[in-house]
């Protein structure tokens, strides 16, 4: 009698032993977003709280942006100036403008003339001794300043006539090039500024509050995406044969009666040790393969909430 009674709980044991290890434990997990300061700035608007759930492209928190914006104008006013300079170096002077700097031109020439005549006249009067030194050095500057005048507005009318150089259009061209991509880089540094979801999901964490200034690099939301829910298991070595890639898996999740099906996504290749909550004492200490299990869209479960995974 005492052998038989022995003999049913050591059975009852050894049931109990295969129960805990043919389930596999572990929590709901939703992809988180870190979003943070591109800059050292002040916080101007928190436009969501925690817990709210907010759609792809939702404006989440808004940074001072008056020193961006700023930048901008002053960039795009560079790039109308660099654009107005390409096309004029393109298109030429204007004929009225090349007309005036003939007629300037001529107007020396004719100054440089006289200048010169001048200038004779006053070597023929030194000689006879009818003027001195003085005025015919005069003369001489007259003459000198005329012919320089003249030289100078010969060269500007003819570089209106001829028109710019290759050279000069071509730098000309780059500079509008470099002031677009100036604008662009403006542009990118203020849309930083207006923190966006980046996917749809719920405000998990908003760990500073309207005013404060936050240094570059500061997380200021965390976000836990919505489109995919999903299970994370620890798998013993023992199941890795049986259970593959792709393959249907019921799920029991705390709280929910019944269970889901869900769908293996990823396994990992490489073990880690058993975190301390899962399977019993012994198996704690034994090597486990993280393994992701895909659940239907449909459940409304948190994150962090405890599941069992049914092991063939």
């Amino acid at each position: 009698m005492n052998r038989f009674i022995l003999g049913t709980l050591l059975l009852c044991w050894l049931c109990g032993c295969e129960q805990q290890t043919s389930v596999a434990m572990g929590t709901v997990e939703r992809d988180r977003m870190l979003l943070s300061a591109p800059v050292n700035a002040q916080i101007t608007e928190l436009a969501v709280e925690e817990g709210q759930q907010v759609k792809q492209g939702q404006v989440l928190v808004q940074l001072d942006n008056r020193i961006a914006n700023a930048l901008v104008a002053q960039r795009q006013a560079e790039l109308l100036q660099a654009k107005a300079q390409f096309s004029l170096l393109q298109k030429g002077a204007r004929q009225e403008t090349i007309a005036a700097a003939n007629s300037a031109y001529l107007a020396a020439k004719a100054n440089a003339i006289e200048a010169q005549r001048q200038y004779l006249r006053s070597q023929q009067l030194f000689k006879q001794q009818m003027i001195g030194q003085a005025e015919l050095d005069n003369a001489l500057a007259s003459r000198d300043q005329t012919a320089a005048s003249e030289q100078q507005l010969y060269q500007q009318w003819l570089q209106l006539q001829n028109g710019n150089r290759p050279e000069e259009i071509a730098q000309a061209e780059q500079q509008v090039h470099v002031a677009e991509a100036a604008l662009q880089s403006a542009e990118k540094s203020l849309d930083d500024l207006t923190l966006r979801a980046p996917k749809a999901g719920i405000v998990d964490t908003l760990p500073w509050k309207n005013g404060d200034r936050v240094p570059a690099g500061a997380q200021l939301v965390s976000l836990l995406a919505s489109e995919r829910i999903y299970a994370r298991v620890y798998l013993p070595e023992t199941a890795l044969s049986k259970i593959h890639q792709g393959d249907a898996i019921d799920v029991k999740v705390d709280g929910r009666d019944g269970v889901v099906s869900g769908v293996v996504r990823h396994i990992r290749s490489q073990p880690a040790f058993t975190p301390f909550y899962a399977l019993n004492e012994r198996d704690r200490a034994r090597l486990m393969y993280l393994t992701d299990i895909d659940l239907p869209q449909n459940i409304n479960v948190p994150a962090g909430v405890a599941v069992e995974v049914s092991l063939p």
